[in-house]
């Protein structure tokens, strides 16, 4: 049980007190005087128990008492990190699926390795790239059935009668071009040329985009991950979630820096400094109450080398870690264990929830 200065002096006075009173007595009874010890403990006692009962009210009976929960724990990559399409040939084949994307200048992985950076407009961010990579592979999906419709426009034309071919079916064939082919009424079959040769284009489009993705997104995919990894080794951090649960009678706020502990073996471990997000709407938690919080650290790339490469090699195994605060009379609570993963926590109380709902399916079967 921590004091405050407050509290320390308040103490003090009580014993000082006491001691004076003790002192008192003594020097009367080397004087001679004989005075009695009853009045001495009588004194003794009641100014204990004057003071011990606020004492006991504000620090015990009053107190707030927390109790400290970890939900998740997350890694994600931060918004400021970025990779410019235009400098990886690998992924080129991402840029007909390209969204334009706005952003302010940032920093782009070419920092890591210490090239100049390009501020470009085509600098997405890693969840970006896998969208467009998501899009491209159902690009990739789709074409054959889109070469085969096309392969069928291309015949019927082929197969068009020039004495047949009318106005109405030149602007049927012309829906899908821009620009459109000019009907001639002198001269039919030159009209289905030139409108051959523009569906000829489009079938050869496609068939050229076809053999491009199947010949490189198994290219771009490997060199996604690669570049995927590098951003998490070098520029993620870490979001926690945790409950506060303040089982005490009176309000309790915390304070914002958290630490997270990670402990890797005997005496080696891992500290992750914390900063609680919305501190101004979430530090506080009232009696009997329970507070939803969120810490995040700062990108990994602060870290000194071999913490960084300790966090690298040991997230997502088996190592536990464990969530410090502190409260603003200084009090520091320690939260529940949990693996150093993400998911793997929420995957433990799935379990335990399917098993407690298995044991009350057989009880259940069994009255019946």
């Amino acid at each position: 049980m921590r004091f405050d200065r407050s509290t320390l002096k308040f103490l003090l006075c009580v014993a000082l007190l006491t001691a004076g009173i003790a002192i008192g007595y003594a020097i009367a009874y080397i004087a001679g005087a004989s005075p009695s010890s009853v009045p001495l403990i009588s004194s003794a006692i009641g100014l204990c128990l004057a003071f011990a009962v606020p004492i006991w009210q504000t620090y015990f009976l009053n107190a707030p008492k927390l109790s400290v929960e970890i939900t998740s724990i997350k890694r994600t990559v931060s918004d400021q990190a970025v990779i410019a399409l235009q400098d990886f040939p690998e992924l080129q084949i991402l840029k007909k699926n390209r969204r334009i994307i706005v952003q302010p200048p940032l920093l782009g992985l070419h920092d890591l390795v210490g090239r100049p950076t390009v501020e470009t407009s085509s600098a997405l961010k890693i969840s970006d790239l896998d969208d467009l990579l998501n899009r491209t592979k159902q690009e990739y999906k789709d074409l054959p059935e889109k070469i085969e419709e096309r392969r069928k426009e291309l015949e019927e034309i082929s197969k068009t009668n020039p004495a047949e071919f009318t106005r109405w079916d030149c602007a049927r064939f012309n829906r899908p071009l821009s620009p459109e082919v000019e009907f001639d009424q002198d001269n039919k079959e030159r009209t289905l040329e030139l409108l051959q040769a523009e569906y000829k284009k489009r079938f050869d489009i496609l068939e050229k985009r076809h053999q491009e993705l199947q010949r490189d997104l198994p290219i771009t995919e490997r060199k996604l991950e690669i570049l995927r990894d590098e951003l998490i080794n070098n520029r993620s951090f870490f979001t926690i979630s945790a409950s506060l649960i303040n089982s005490g009678r009176t309000n309790s706020a915390i304070k914002v820096p958290a630490l997270l502990r990670v402990v890797i073996g005997e005496g080696n471990y891992i500290d992750l400094k914390l900063s609680l997000k919305d501190f101004e709407e979430k530090s506080e938690i009232s009696a009997n109450g329970t507070r939803i919080v969120v810490f995040e650290s700062s990108e990994i790339s602060s870290l000194p080398e071999e913490d960084r490469r300790l966090i690298n090699t040991y997230w997502g195994q088996s190592v536990r870690s464990r969530l410090y605060v502190e409260n603003i009379t200084s009090m520091i609570y320690q939260s529940n264990q949990i693996p150093f993963a993400e998911g793997l926590y929420q995957k433990i109380i799935y379990d335990r929830l399917a098993q407690e709902a298995t044991l009350r399916s057989q009880k259940l079967s069994s009255t019946a």
